[in-house]
Protein backbone atom coordinates (compact mmCIF):
# COMPACT_ATOMS: atom_id res chain seq x y z
CA UNK A 1 0.00 0.00 0.00
CA UNK A 2 1.15 3.56 -0.64
CA UNK A 3 2.24 5.19 2.49
CA UNK A 4 2.66 8.73 2.74
CA UNK A 5 4.42 9.95 5.75
CA UNK A 6 4.17 13.35 7.41
CA UNK A 7 6.27 14.92 10.00
CA UNK A 8 3.87 17.71 12.15
CA UNK A 9 4.14 21.01 13.60
CA UNK A 10 1.88 19.26 16.30
CA UNK A 11 -1.50 18.05 16.77
CA UNK A 12 -3.52 20.52 14.74
CA UNK A 13 -1.72 19.62 11.46
CA UNK A 14 -1.77 16.26 12.39
CA UNK A 15 -5.64 16.71 12.77
CA UNK A 16 -5.84 18.09 9.32
CA UNK A 17 -3.62 15.42 7.24
CA UNK A 18 -5.99 12.79 8.51
CA UNK A 19 -9.44 14.50 8.46
CA UNK A 20 -8.65 16.32 4.79
CA UNK A 21 -5.62 15.47 3.33
CA UNK A 22 -6.21 11.22 3.83
CA UNK A 23 -9.23 11.57 1.90
CA UNK A 24 -8.12 14.00 -0.91
CA UNK A 25 -4.52 12.34 -1.86
CA UNK A 26 -6.00 8.43 -1.18
CA UNK A 27 -9.87 8.68 -1.87
CA UNK A 28 -10.46 4.94 -2.50
CA UNK A 29 -8.15 4.12 0.21
CA UNK A 30 -5.30 3.30 -1.82
CA UNK A 31 -2.97 4.47 0.27
CA UNK A 32 -2.54 5.77 3.65
CA UNK A 33 -0.79 8.90 6.03
CA UNK A 34 0.50 8.69 9.01
CA UNK A 35 1.48 11.45 10.96
CA UNK A 36 4.41 12.33 13.38
CA UNK A 37 4.25 14.87 15.84
CA UNK A 38 7.95 16.98 15.78
CA UNK A 39 7.27 20.16 18.47
CA UNK A 40 8.09 19.54 22.04
CA UNK A 41 5.16 18.55 24.45
CA UNK A 42 4.07 19.34 27.99
CA UNK A 43 1.04 18.01 29.52
CA UNK A 44 -1.06 20.51 28.59
CA UNK A 45 0.91 21.80 24.43
CA UNK A 46 2.26 20.50 22.06
CA UNK A 47 5.01 23.90 20.64
CA UNK A 48 6.08 23.57 17.20
CA UNK A 49 9.54 22.93 16.05
CA UNK A 50 11.08 26.27 17.04
CA UNK A 51 11.61 25.03 20.59
CA UNK A 52 13.73 22.80 19.06
CA UNK A 53 16.84 23.02 18.12
CA UNK A 54 17.63 21.61 14.45
CA UNK A 55 19.96 18.58 14.84
CA UNK A 56 17.42 17.13 16.87
CA UNK A 57 14.82 18.04 14.19
CA UNK A 58 17.06 16.69 11.68
CA UNK A 59 17.98 13.27 13.60
CA UNK A 60 14.16 12.47 14.14
CA UNK A 61 13.39 13.09 10.37
CA UNK A 62 16.10 10.67 9.14
CA UNK A 63 15.83 8.06 12.03
CA UNK A 64 12.45 7.47 10.36
CA UNK A 65 13.28 7.64 7.03
CA UNK A 66 15.36 5.06 7.98
CA UNK A 67 13.09 2.44 9.82
CA UNK A 68 10.72 3.08 7.46
CA UNK A 69 11.82 2.80 3.98
CA UNK A 70 9.81 0.88 1.52
CA UNK A 71 8.66 0.86 -1.83
CA UNK A 72 5.65 3.15 -1.99
CA UNK A 73 7.58 5.33 1.07
CA UNK A 74 7.48 9.11 0.84
CA UNK A 75 7.70 11.31 3.28
CA UNK A 76 7.01 15.18 3.64
CA UNK A 77 6.64 17.70 6.39
CA UNK A 78 4.14 20.28 7.58
CA UNK A 79 5.95 22.67 9.37
CA UNK A 80 4.96 26.57 10.15
CA UNK A 81 7.64 29.08 8.86
CA UNK A 82 6.66 31.45 11.64
CA UNK A 83 9.02 30.63 14.04
CA UNK A 84 11.30 27.96 12.88
CA UNK A 85 14.94 27.30 15.08
CA UNK A 86 17.67 29.85 14.40
CA UNK A 87 19.58 26.87 13.23
CA UNK A 88 17.24 25.68 10.48
CA UNK A 89 18.96 25.01 7.06
CA UNK A 90 19.12 28.57 4.97
CA UNK A 91 17.74 30.83 7.67
CA UNK A 92 20.97 32.87 8.21
CA UNK A 93 21.90 33.04 4.51
CA UNK A 94 19.01 33.85 2.55
CA UNK A 95 16.70 37.36 3.63
CA UNK A 96 12.84 37.65 3.90
CA UNK A 97 10.88 39.85 1.39
CA UNK A 98 7.87 40.37 3.06
CA UNK A 99 6.37 41.87 0.13
CA UNK A 100 7.53 38.74 -1.44
CA UNK A 101 8.06 36.35 0.55
CA UNK A 102 7.98 33.15 -1.59
CA UNK A 103 11.28 32.95 -2.77
CA UNK A 104 12.61 32.59 1.03
CA UNK A 105 10.43 29.66 1.76
CA UNK A 106 11.23 27.90 -1.01
CA UNK A 107 15.38 29.02 -0.69
CA UNK A 108 14.92 27.25 3.15
CA UNK A 109 12.60 24.43 1.72
CA UNK A 110 15.73 23.57 -1.10
CA UNK A 111 18.10 24.06 1.97
CA UNK A 112 15.85 21.42 4.36
CA UNK A 113 15.66 18.97 1.73
CA UNK A 114 19.53 19.40 0.85
CA UNK A 115 20.33 18.32 4.22
CA UNK A 116 18.05 15.46 4.69
CA UNK A 117 18.92 14.05 1.29
CA UNK A 118 16.65 11.47 0.42
CA UNK A 119 14.75 11.11 -2.85
CA UNK A 120 11.95 10.20 -0.77
CA UNK A 121 11.74 13.19 1.19
CA UNK A 122 9.22 16.06 0.14
CA UNK A 123 10.29 19.26 2.45
CA UNK A 124 7.57 21.58 3.19
CA UNK A 125 6.90 24.61 4.82
CA UNK A 126 3.50 26.46 5.16
CA UNK A 127 3.33 30.45 4.85
CA UNK A 128 3.49 31.00 7.55
CA UNK A 129 1.79 29.19 9.95
CA UNK A 130 -1.35 26.36 9.50
CA UNK A 131 -3.93 28.88 10.03
CA UNK A 132 -3.12 31.18 7.15
CA UNK A 133 -5.22 28.17 5.25
CA UNK A 134 -8.42 29.43 7.63
CA UNK A 135 -8.25 32.64 6.16
CA UNK A 136 -9.37 31.21 3.00
CA UNK A 137 -12.97 30.99 3.61
CA UNK A 138 -13.14 32.81 7.29
CA UNK A 139 -17.33 32.29 7.09
CA UNK A 140 -16.62 28.61 8.20
CA UNK A 141 -15.82 29.37 11.62
CA UNK A 142 -19.24 29.35 11.77
CA UNK A 143 -18.78 25.32 12.03
CA UNK A 144 -17.09 25.38 15.26
CA UNK A 145 -17.65 28.79 17.19
CA UNK A 146 -21.31 30.07 17.60
CA UNK A 147 -22.28 33.75 16.78
CA UNK A 148 -19.64 34.68 15.49
CA UNK A 149 -21.07 36.90 12.09
CA UNK A 150 -19.24 40.14 14.07
CA UNK A 151 -16.09 38.40 14.13
CA UNK A 152 -15.99 36.68 10.70
CA UNK A 153 -16.44 40.05 9.28
CA UNK A 154 -13.22 40.91 11.38
CA UNK A 155 -11.57 37.89 10.27
CA UNK A 156 -12.37 38.53 6.52
CA UNK A 157 -10.85 42.33 6.60
CA UNK A 158 -7.92 40.84 8.01
CA UNK A 159 -7.44 38.75 4.83
CA UNK A 160 -8.31 41.76 2.88
CA UNK A 161 -5.65 43.65 4.10
CA UNK A 162 -2.79 41.46 2.29
CA UNK A 163 -2.58 41.00 -1.20
CA UNK A 164 -2.83 37.05 -0.98
CA UNK A 165 -3.13 35.52 2.92
CA UNK A 166 -0.33 33.59 2.62
CA UNK A 167 0.76 37.45 3.09
CA UNK A 168 -0.53 37.40 6.41
CA UNK A 169 2.55 38.65 8.54
CA UNK A 170 4.74 36.35 10.91
CA UNK A 171 5.21 38.80 13.56
CA UNK A 172 4.59 37.61 17.68
CA UNK A 173 1.40 38.76 17.79
CA UNK A 174 0.38 39.54 14.36
CA UNK A 175 1.16 35.67 13.07
CA UNK A 176 -2.35 34.03 11.48
CA UNK A 177 -2.95 31.99 14.79
CA UNK A 178 -2.49 35.17 16.65
CA UNK A 179 -5.02 37.08 14.75
CA UNK A 180 -7.35 34.27 14.87
CA UNK A 181 -7.27 34.26 18.37
CA UNK A 182 -7.39 37.85 19.35
CA UNK A 183 -11.03 37.92 17.35
CA UNK A 184 -11.98 34.61 18.78
CA UNK A 185 -10.52 33.84 21.88
CA UNK A 186 -11.88 30.19 22.17
CA UNK A 187 -10.04 28.79 18.82
CA UNK A 188 -6.90 29.29 21.57
CA UNK A 189 -8.32 25.84 23.42
CA UNK A 190 -10.05 24.41 20.54
CA UNK A 191 -7.30 24.25 17.65
CA UNK A 192 -6.71 21.01 17.38
CA UNK A 193 -10.21 20.18 16.43
CA UNK A 194 -11.96 23.25 15.19
CA UNK A 195 -8.58 23.82 13.31
CA UNK A 196 -9.57 20.64 10.95
CA UNK A 197 -12.53 20.60 11.23
CA UNK A 198 -12.35 24.52 9.67
CA UNK A 199 -10.31 23.45 7.16
CA UNK A 200 -12.27 20.41 6.35
CA UNK A 201 -15.54 22.60 5.87
CA UNK A 202 -13.59 25.27 3.15
CA UNK A 203 -12.70 22.38 1.21
CA UNK A 204 -8.93 21.07 -0.47
CA UNK A 205 -10.21 23.74 -3.77
CA UNK A 206 -10.87 26.59 -2.36
CA UNK A 207 -7.64 26.50 0.29
CA UNK A 208 -5.25 26.11 -2.92
CA UNK A 209 -6.85 28.50 -5.10
CA UNK A 210 -5.88 31.28 -2.40
CA UNK A 211 -2.72 29.48 -1.69
CA UNK A 212 -0.51 29.30 -3.88
CA UNK A 213 2.18 27.80 -2.55
CA UNK A 214 0.68 25.13 -0.31
CA UNK A 215 -0.71 24.63 -4.14
CA UNK A 216 2.17 23.69 -5.46
CA UNK A 217 3.06 21.43 -2.33
CA UNK A 218 -0.12 19.28 -2.75
CA UNK A 219 0.28 19.25 -6.75
CA UNK A 220 3.83 17.42 -6.19
CA UNK A 221 1.96 14.89 -3.66
CA UNK A 222 -0.91 14.07 -6.36
CA UNK A 223 1.62 13.28 -8.38
CA UNK A 224 4.36 11.37 -6.39
CA UNK A 225 5.64 8.43 -8.10
CA UNK A 226 4.32 5.39 -7.00
CA UNK A 227 5.43 1.90 -8.18
CA UNK A 228 1.89 0.52 -8.52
Amino acid sequence: MRQLNIFCEGQTEQGFCVQVLQRHLFPRGQGIIHTLAVGEKDHRHVYGIGRRKYPKVRRFIQNTIKQRAGNNVFFTTLFDLHGLPNDFPGKQCNIRNSADPTPYVVALEKAFGDDINQYSFIPYLQLHEYETILFAKPEAFAISFENCDAKVQRLRAIANLESSIEHINDGDETAPSKRIIQVIPEYEGRKSSAGPDIAEFIGIPAIRAKCPHFDRWLSRLETLRWTS
